[in-house]
């Protein structure tokens, strides 16, 4: 069951459907001439007064951010101005992407509360002791109820565009995927369709719980294999569901294969003329992203040669920049050996 199944009465977990109120959510952010890939790595590159250190932050995932920004040399006014600039981030991260903060607007009046097991409880609440001041949770309040009273303002800055291609007919971008235009969206999905964390449970969130109603339709689906449902409210023609392999297992790299040959064959039977992929398996399945960018990229490209007839485009959509590299010097070889 997900977590957020039952009707309740506060958010307290800041994952599946309502991941997007995480720090950690991948959402483009500028501060201060920087784009960041997501607001953690924004607060954690505050952490520093070297303008060069905080620049190194913009290439880091949130996890590497929050293990880098604990060996960082703290700026002298660190603890007194910690939580104004976390305002200020959280306020960036939701003016820069206003589908977020139609979100967050959504959520009503509902507690929302940062629970965690990791014992924070200055940002947070610990869910094991009931611990903690919620400072990030009540940020989001204000932010939610200065929305709804005022409107989502628009903002002082904006990210640089990252889109590149084509690449012999493929296309590379860091955006947040519910905001690609293709006409199909691939949802890197579990085996039950049901939803669940990390870009799965942002797809479900955007095109609402229609989705959830027709996918419980479907009977799930096996690894290497896809399935295909309306988009209802994210604004594409189809959500191609496709199950990828754990790493390890048996037949790992065929499977991972089949997820892009397979949703292609979707998108081409249903005369899609454009089609989105996220980095499939490489979040908690576990693939090597390196790996995992030439298995897409090889398999994308050996379909597209097969298909000759067929105009679809396909993006790669990375908000991760590391696998956005991966992709981005696979592509280049690819064109490189092609011209």
């Amino acid at each position: 069951m997900r977590h957020y199944a039952e009707k309740r009465d506060q958010i307290d977990y800041f994952r599946e459907e309502f991941f997007f109120l995480s720090n950690f959510y991948y959402s483009k952010l500028c501060l201060d001439g920087i784009t960041f890939s997501s607001a953690e790595s924004a607060f954690q590159a505050q952490k520093s007064a070297d303008p060069k250190v905080r620049s190194a932050f913009a290439a880091l995932s949130p996890d590497e951010a929050k293990r880098a920004g604990r060996k960082v040399d703290l700026r002298p006014d660190w603890n007194d101005v910690r939580l104004s600039v976390m305002r200020r981030i959280v306020y960036a991260k939701f003016t820069q992407n206003p589908h977020l903060a139609r979100w967050l607007i959504e959520t009503g009046d509902l507690p929302l509360i940062e629970g965690n097991t990791w014992h924070d409880i200055y940002w947070g609440v610990d869910l094991r002791t009931g611990e903690g001041e919620n400072r990030l949770g009540q940020i989001l309040m204000q932010l939610r109820r200065s929305f709804i009273e005022n409107g989502i303002p628009a903002p002082d800055e904006l990210p640089e565009s990252a889109l590149q291609g084509p690449f012999c007919g493929m296309y590379l971008d860091d955006i947040d995927i519910v905001l690609s235009d293709c006409a199909c969206i691939v949802n890197p999905a579990n085996e039950t369709l049901l939803g669940g964390g990390g870009v799965d449970g942002a797809i479900h969130r955007a095109a609402g719980p229609e989705l959830l109603k027709e996918c419980k339709t479907l009977g799930g689906c096996q690894p290497g294999d896809a399935k295909i449902t309306g988009a209802y409210a994210l604004g594409a023609e189809y959500i191609i569901h496709t199950v990828g392999p754990k790493y390890p297992c048996e037949d790992h790299e065929r499977l991972l294969g089949e997820c892009y040959r397979k949703s292609l064959d979707l998108a081409y039977s249903h005369q899609a003329h454009s089609i989105a992929f996220p980095a499939i398996s490489t979040g908690k399945y576990s693939y090597p992203k390196d790996q995992a960018s030439r298995i897409a990229v090889a398999a994308v490209y050996e379909w597209l040669l097969t298909h000759p007839d067929t105009q679809i485009r396909v993006v790669f959509v990375c908000p991760d920049r590391r696998i956005y590299d991966c992709i981005l010097g696979e592509l280049r070889y690819i064109a490189q050996d092609e011209s």
